[in-house]
């Protein structure tokens, strides 16, 4: 039987996308409702890592933060009016590869795949070091993030 929680949100969707028409205004999520849905959709637990949240954005991550399942990662739920900065910030600027990967330097060498999610998800990906290559955990990560987010 479905999770009701996860019909409920496809149905506001739905109902959200019949009353926009052809609006290109994404859904805003709420820390609350990503770490209920991440959840939902994959059984894992998202917790706030508090060393890398700000006012503006917050910062999530399973715990332990690595996981053989789907790797490292964080998910930012950006607040604010001015998410096309943050995503900026995020992305560095640079433009997304075919499969919709902005990559991006780390501080050590190495390489972080960035993904962009409706209005205010962004998803921050580690590779194994120092590659730039995306491997089973990152598709399985894209594969949850699909089912309750579209990636811009």
């Amino acid at each position: 039987m479905p999770n009701a929680l996860v019909v409920g949100m496809a149905a506001a969707a739905l109902a959200l996308g019949e009353a926009a028409g052809a609006s290109t205004e994404a859904h805003t999520f709420t820390v609350r409702e990503v770490q209920t849905t991440f959840r939902a959709h994959t059984g894992l637990r998202l917790v706030k890592f508090a060393a890398a949240s700000t006012a503006e954005v917050t910062s999530l991550r399973t715990q332990p933060h690595a996981t053989t399942r789907l790797g490292d990662f964080q998910l930012f739920v950006l607040r604010g009016h001015d998410v096309a900065r943050l995503r900026r910030v995020f992305t560095h600027g640079v433009t997304a590869d075919a499969h919709g990967v902005h990559w991006v330097p780390d501080r050590t060498g190495g390489w972080i795949a960035v993904t962009l999610y409706d209005r205010n998800l962004v998803l921050a990906w580690f590779p194994s070091y120092p590659s730039r290559e995306l491997d089973d955990r990152w598709r399985r990560l894209q594969k949850a993030m699909a089912s309750f987010a579209r990636r811009l």
